[in-house]
C-alpha cells in the first residue's frame, strides 16, 4: 500500500498580509467592523437596554425628583421615555434579527444614529451635574451612562447603513436613513404631546369640574399616572388649599383612584 502524503500548503503573501493587518486592527476600527463579537453583543445589551432603564428606574434629579429638589428636565420626561422605549425595542429587535432588507437596514440605521446623537446630547447636557454627583454622593458616575449608551447606537446604525449600502446612491441613499431618524423622532414627540394634552385636560376637570365630570376624569387618568408626574401636584396643591370639605373629599378620592396613594402623605412630603 503507498503511503498518503501530507499536503502542506505554502505560506504566501496573502497570509502574511491577512495575519499582519489582523496584528495592526485597532480597538475602534473593532468596534466598527462589520464582525460581531459576542462581548460587543453583551456590551450593547448592558449599556444600550439594561442600563438606561436602570438609570430611569434610580435616576435621582433629571427626570424625577428624589433628592429633595424639583427634577432638572421634567418638562422632556414624557418624550425621552416614549424615544428611549422604542429605541430600546428597536436594538433588541437588530440585535436579534440582523441585516435584513435594504430598506429596513437604511431605515433603522437612521433610527439608531438619532439615539446615538441624541444619548450624545443628553451626556453633554448632565456633564455637569454627573461631576458634581461623582464628588459628592459617588453616584454621578451613572450620568455618564448616556456617552457609553451613544456608542452602542453608533456602533449598530454604522452596520446597519452599511448592510444596506449595496445598490443605493445619491438621494434615494440619504432619504431613507434620513425618514428613520423623522419617524423615531416625530412618532414619541407627536405621543408625548397628546399625553400632556390629555393629562392637563383630566386635571382641570378633577380640579375644577362637578363630582361626575371630576371621577369621570380620574377613571381616564388612571392609565397615565406614570406620565402625569408634576401635574398630579396641581391636585394635591388644590386639596391643601380647599376650604369646602365635600371638594377635598372628592380631590382625594380622585387622586387615590389615579394613583392609589394617599393624597395626605403626597401633602405632607411635597419634595419626594
Amino acid at each position: 500500500m503507498r503511503s498518503k502524503k501530507l499536503e502542506v500548503q505554502p505560506i504566501t503573501e496573502q497570509h502574511l498580509m491577512a495575519e499582519s493587518t489582523g496584528a495592526r486592527t485597532g480597538f475602534w476600527r473593532r468596534q466598527f467592523a462589520p464582525t460581531v463579537t459576542r462581548p460587543q453583543v453583551i456590551f450593547d445589551v448592558v449599556f444600550g437596554a439594561i442600563g438606561p432603564i436602570l438609570c430611569f428606574v434610580f435616576d435621582p434629579i433629571v427626570f424625577r425628583s428624589g433628592m429633595g429638589d424639583p427634577p432638572l428636565l421634567a418638562d422632556y420626561r414624557n418624550f425621552v421615555y416614549l424615544f428611549s422605549g422604542l429605541q430600546i425595542t428597536l436594538l433588541g429587535f437588530w440585535l436579534l434579527t440582523g441585516p435584513g432588507q435594504q430598506v429596513w437596514n437604511q431605515l433603522i440605521g437612521g433610527m439608531m444614529l438619532c439615539a446615538s446623537i441624541f444619548c450624545l446630547g443628553v451626556g453633554l447636557v448632565l456633564t455637569p451635574f454627573s461631576l458634581f454627583g461623582l464628588f459628592l454622593y459617588g453616584i454621578g458616575i451613572f450620568g455618564f451612562t448616556p456617552f457609553l449608551t451613544a456608542l452602542v447606537y453608533l456602533r449598530n446604525s454604522s452596520r446597519a447603513l452599511r448592510a444596506g449600502k449595496a445598490g443605493s446612491a445619491g438621494f434615494a441613499g440619504v432619504l431613507v436613513p434620513v425618514s428613520g431618524i423623522v419617524l423615531v423622532a416625530g412618532l414619541p414627540l407627536l405621543l408625548s404631546i397628546q399625553i400632556q394634552l390629555m393629562v392637563s385636560r383630566a386635571v382641570t376637570e378633577i380640579i375644577e369640574g362637578d363630582p361626575q365630570h371630576a371621577i369621570f376624569a380620574a377613571h381616564r387618568l388612571a392609565p397615565l399616572s406614570f406620565f402625569a408626574g408634576s401635574e398630579l401636584d396641581q391636585i394635591v396643591n388644590a386639596y391643601s388649599s380647599a376650604t369646602d370639605e365635600k371638594r377635598r373629599q372628592l380631590l382625594k378620592s380622585c387622586y387615590q383612584e389615579i394613583t392609589g396613594e394617599s393624597i395626605e402623605n403626597r401633602a405632607a412630603n411635597p419634595a419626594d
